[in-house]
């Protein structure tokens, strides 16, 4: 019964650390966003609403950004003032161990992580495909809303064919061109100056194939050509103009294995898609380091260990920075670029723990 009251009293204080912290960042972040982009909402005669409306589909990404460092603000709120307040004192005295006293942090900590990864992994990239959407037609005013419109589509068939197209008019796609590679290799080519889509088909006109056999290239025109493995719809080629970035896990890892089939390098993509998994347990690490810093805030003050957290947590953040450049440039494999930050912090997080635990 006493440890639930423990665990009660430490949580609620916790919670609502953490939820005033991440709120408090959300608006700091916001109202800095605003200022410097005032001017550009200002030239576009963007309502008070519209500008609302913006900023409620740019904070999922804010959110998941800034959790990390309101986890850090939320332990030194909750945990650390309690210690100023010779609270921690009393129950060390009652022979409590410093893991008891922060163990229902950790524990929420945890689910706090499970529920932004799920965050991350599905809203997020939903609402930064949102906020373009929103952007262009909102704010920027762009009047084009045919239903099949767009520019300079690149995409990757599920059988790996790379396929280019200038431009996209309801049923009708101009400078088409469709590229086939197995195991790196440039095996065709056809190049067509426009398609129609019609019972479900693409029938192209003044087509030009082209095949290439070991160093040998056969060229053949044909004025009018139904393409039978090029099946995408003109909705699925408008969808296609979406940023891999920012698809959903599901369509990510698809995109993943068309680029491994047409041979292209897929780092940025796999960095993306393994750093959506892992950043939102950065929070849960972090706490390795907030919970023993915040018991030493009667020794050596709040501010000390408030501070020494801060600089832990903005290290920690330009280390992943570091290393998920090295993944996306191709100088590490992108599950270890994503990997050894969080392992080296964890290693030391917990170094932490059992220092102070033993202290």
């Amino acid at each position: 019964m006493k440890n639930k009251i423990l665990d009660t009293y430490i949580i609620k204080k916790f919670i609502l650390a953490l939820i005033l912290s991440l709120a408090g960042f959300i608006f700091i972040y916001i109202i800095t966003n605003l200022f410097e982009n005032i001017g550009y909402f200002v030239d576009r005669k963007a309502s008070l609403l519209i500008v609302l409306k913006y900023y409620l589909l740019f904070s999922p990404k804010i959110i998941v950004l800034l959790m990390p460092l309101a986890t850090l603000m939320g332990i030194y709120f909750s945990l650390g003032l309690i210690t100023k307040h010779n609270e921690v004192l009393a129950l060390r005295g009652l022979g409590v161990p410093p893991f008891r006293i922060y163990r229902p942090i950790f524990l929420y900590g945890f689910l706090v992580s499970i529920i932004v990864l799920s965050f991350n992994l599905s809203l997020i990239p939903r609402s930064k495909e949102l906020l373009k959407e929103f952007k262009r037609r909102e704010i920027d005013k762009i009047e084009d809303f045919r239903k099949n419109y767009a520019r300079n589509i690149n995409y990757i068939t599920d059988e790996g064919k790379i396929v280019g197209i200038s431009r996209l008019n309801d049923n009708t796609i101009y400078e088409i061109h469709i590229l086939d590679y197995k195991d790196g290799k440039l095996t065709s080519r056809v190049d067509a100056a426009k398609g129609e889509w019609r019972d479900s088909v693409w029938t192209f006109s003044n087509v030009y194939i082209r095949n290439f056999v070991d160093e040998l290239v056969t060229l053949e025109y044909k004025e009018k050509e139904i393409i039978e493995d090029f099946k995408m719809s003109p909705d699925e080629l408008t969808k296609s103009k979406y940023d891999p970035i920012n698809l959903p896990l599901t369509d990510l890892l698809r995109y993943i294995k068309k680029l491994d089939r047409s041979g292209q390098k897929s780092n940025s993509e796999r960095v993306e898609l393994l750093e959506r998994i892992s950043y939102p347990f950065v929070s849960a690490i972090i706490l390795l380091f907030g919970c023993p810093l915040a018991l030493e805030v009667k020794r050596r003050g709040l501010l000390f260990g408030f501070g020494l957290g801060t600089l832990s947590a903005f290290t920690f953040w330009g280390i992943i920075q570091l290393f998920k450049e090295l993944g996306i440039k191709g100088n590490l494999p992108p599950s270890l670029s994503i990997l050894i930050p969080d392992v080296l912090f964890l290693t030391i997080g917990i170094y932490f723990m059992f220092k102070k635990e033993h202290s």
